[in-house]
């Protein structure tokens, strides 16, 4: 029975790069002392152990996979990749530049001195940083090496990659988690809760437990009558309220058996019963002072809308809320939420947007389709994929990387992969600028993504089966010591850097250092110890960078070694 399973895969690889893939998430889900590796690390794991069996998945499975990956990455990362380069965030890049160079720097050094060939070294970088994607640049650099070396030996060092990786990676991943929520408040001597709860009141922003809603209604809907001898004959206007923390506007009002659309300057009568809307707590205040709430389903029967807006318009970006709190076509709607490449941001009035961000509108239908027009345009819901955009993306991108120089017997050259991945940062840049564009849904992107990283490192296990063993017997030790240096020489690197030179805030810096680990069990791990979502505003810019670069590192590494030994 197990000789004709084994036969069945050898003879249709196909079905054990699923098989590798579906036990690799069930492997990754597992938990141990609250710790999980993840289904692309599962996925890894689970193809070294199938590929016991001596599968061979033909290669082009493989460079597919990883296009669709990359592709997938940029998209989703270009808006905060670009945001970076300009005005605050070049704080972030330079934050971000410190700990990629002096883990790039790091991983180099203990390859040298551990004397580890060229596959282990990218795997010491790609496990040690916890960024899988490097096994993908740093093999289609070991395939173009110099051809003195034989198809074998290549594959060899493509396999030792997978090795290296599956040993270092359970470090990676929870070094860093006990290292943010655990040593960085002692370091700064500070209780992560308080801290929270400090930043949120300077920001004005109320606390929710992460993953958990609240039953209160942010915004609310309220008739009054007039009573209030100090509102009669007042225009409308002067009926709202502006501030910062809140505001509360008039739609409509009934006026005996009429029912009158409402504009700042209209009048307001004795007996008049207005339609009023806004923050609950500003209708809760107000309302009663203009008189007593009446039950009018009809005067308050009118359509709302909520519409997720995507941010274009350059007036309102690098402002806050507090200074847009009297922007003309903010009048009459509310912002729910605001969306920073995949990560819910906290609103307060000192949030600053960005273009790309993706603002949650709420208010009476016109005025939200005339907020929108000037904020920059609705985001349609759709679940149609844009595969034309895709595919020629992947080929533009592809052969933007194809031009190479000859230095020595080394091909240098872009890569087809980097080509890929800055086909996907532009693209995902140009929606959020123009979303005229098309979008490709956050479905979709989640699928390039988990499914092309999880396949490619699939396939590599599968591949690097057969030779796991004895490479651990081997170098196993010695990669297992590297990977402790290669996770928590530039953790300190980039504590001290944002604090000492760049005085980051401590929510603020350990927020920022998950993103440059590009580990969001981090950053989840983090907010839940402060009992904030606050750590995500140090999170995004850096985790978008961190990406692409310690993408690169993986080749970067490869010819850094074949060049300097």
């Amino acid at each position: 029975m197990i000789d004709w399973f084994l036969a069945g895969l050898r003879s249709n690889p196909e079905l054990a790069l699923f098989l590798a893939i579906g036990l690799g998430y069930w492997i990754g889900s597992r938990k141990i002392a609250g710790f999980s590796l993840g289904g692309v690390t599962g996925s890894l794991v689970a193809a070294l152990l199938i590929g016991q069996a001596h599968v061979e998945v033909p290669g082009q499975v493989k460079s597919v996979l990883f296009m669709l990956f990359l592709f997938g990455t940029g998209y989703s990362v270009g808006p905060q990749f670009f945001r970076s380069l300009k005005g605050d965030g070049l704080r972030a890049l330079a934050f971000t530049l410190v700990h990629c160079i002096a883990a790039l720097g790091i991983a180099y050094a203990m390859a040298r001195l551990l004397g580890l060939d060229l596959g282990m070294s990218a795997g010491l970088l790609s496990g040690g940083l916890t960024q899988s994607a490097a096994i993908g640049t740093a093999t289609e650099v070991i395939m173009v090496l110099p051809s003195s070396m034989t198809e074998a030996e290549r594959q060899t060092l493509v396999s030792h990659i997978a090795v290296a990786d599956a040993l270092t990676y359970v470090f990676g991943v929870v070094a860093p988690i006990v290292f943010l929520t655990s040593l960085v408040p002692r370091l700064l001597r500070i209780d992560l809760k308080k801290e929270a709860a400090a930043l949120e009141a300077r920001l004005g922003i109320k606390r929710i437990a992460p993953n958990v809603t609240s039953a209160y209604q942010q915004f609310a809907f309220r008739a009054h009558r007039v009573d209030a001898p100090e509102y009669i004959g007042k225009r409308a206007a002067e009926l709202e309220v502006i501030r910062p923390d809140g505001r509360m506007f008039v739609e409509r009002l009934r006026r005996g058996e009429r029912i009158i659309s409402v504009d700042p300057d209209t009048r307001i009568e004795r007996g008049d019963v207005v339609s009023l809307h806004g923050r609950s707590e500003m209708v809760l205040e107000y309302g009663p002072r203009i008189g007593a709430e009446l039950h009018d389903p009809e005067l308050l029967d009118f359509p709302v809308e909520i519409a997720r807006v995507i941010v274009t318009n350059r007036e309102i970006t690098q402002r806050s809320f507090g200074e847009l709190v009297s922007w003309p076509p903010a009048r009459g709607v509310g912002v729910r939420k605001v969306t920073r490449g995949s990560q819910d941001i906290p609103v307060s009035p000192a949030t600053v947007l960005d273009r790309g961000d993706v603002i949650e509108l709420i208010g009476p239908q016109p005025t939200v389709a005339r907020a929108a027009r000037e904020i920059g345009q609705i985001e349609i819901p759709t679940t149609t994929t844009n595969l034309m955009l895709v595919a020629l993306a992947i080929v533009i991108g592809a052969y933007i990387g194809l031009p190479y120089l000859m230095v020595g017997a080394l091909k240098l050259s872009l890569s087809t992969s980097v080509g890929v991945l800055v086909a996907g940062l532009f693209f995902g840049w140009l929606y959020s600028v123009k979303p005229i564009v098309g979008k490709i849904p956050d479905a979709s992107i989640n699928l390039m993504t988990q499914l092309g990283l999880a396949g490619f490192v699939a396939v590599i296990g599968l591949h690097a089966g057969p030779v796991f063993i004895d490479a651990v017997r081997e170098s196993g030790a010695r990669l297992l010591l590297g990977g402790v240096v290669v996770t928590l020489v530039p953790l300190f690197i980039a504590f001290g850097f944002g604090h000492y030179v760049l005085r980051m805030s401590p929510i603020m810096l350990i927020g920022a250092i998950a993103g440059t680990q590009t580990l969001t069990p981090a950053l989840v791990a983090v907010q839940e110890k402060a009992g904030s979502q606050t750590p995500v505003l140090g999170y995004t810019v850096p985790y978008a960078l961190a990406n692409i670069l310690l993408t690169m590192w993986g080749g970067f590494l490869v010819m850094m070694r074949v060049q300097f030994g």
